[in-house]
């Protein structure tokens, strides 16, 4: 996982770069750099969506450090009252963007990672939505996700995942997400439902 060390007014601040291929600053660097005194606090109230930890060496051996992404980061500007709090979030706007283009991943690149996210989210919401659930169920819910959405763009056969352009990868996340939720309901209420129609019916597939 890459690391960048950067520098703004005086104050060093460190870029983690996550799975998804997001930069993520450290929680600690910006709010000093900020000067919020009350660090852990200024870091608790973020809302969870905002904010991650990440595992990195120091002198000291291994520490877990709070990290946050690019509104997180514009969150704890709204709380400094420092005059150069608006010139900080103009400089990490632009120093994230140039994170971004210097990991040399196209923005087609990027989303599939961002997919990728997606779909893990959406595998442990079906895992915690049934009362067994089984390889198969996956396997179900990813079949009928496949299907719609390769029927909706003219294909006769099932398209798979990896082969999905991007525009069909960003319809397939609410056809996915929907499937996931219906059968997690028909599983707790014992409905008897055809998922799959359900789901077919709604999206217009033949």
């Amino acid at each position: 996982m890459n690391i960048k060390v950067e520098i703004w007014n005086g104050h060093e601040i460190r870029f983690v770069q996550k799975e998804a291929g997001d930069w993520w600053a450290v929680g600690i660097d910006v709010c000093k750099a900020l000067n919020l005194k009350q660090h852990r606090s200024s870091l608790a109230l973020l809302p969870i969506e905002l904010k991650g930890v990440h595992t990195m060496d120091s002198l000291g051996g291994t520490q877990e450090v709070t990290v946050v992404n690019e509104l997180g980061i514009y969150r704890l500007v709204f709380k400094s009252r420092k005059q150069e709090a608006v010139q900080f979030q103009v400089w990490a706007y632009e120093m994230i963007r140039t994170l971004r283009k210097a990991s040399g991943l196209e923005a087609f690149q990027i989303f599939r990672m961002l997919d990728k996210q997606h779909q893990k989210e959406a595998m442990r919401q079906l895992r915690d939505g049934l009362t067994r659930p089984v390889r198969i169920d996956f396997i179900k819910a990813n079949t009928i996700a496949n299907k719609a959405i390769s029927n909706r763009h003219g294909y006769t056969k099932m398209l798979k995942k990896d082969d999905m352009p991007p525009d069909m990868l960003l319809e397939r996340q609410p056809i996915l997400d929907d499937t996931v939720a219906l059968m997690s309901v028909n599983d707790s209420f014992g409905l008897g439902l055809s998922v799959s129609k359900a789901v077919y019916e709604k999206y217009g597939v033949q």
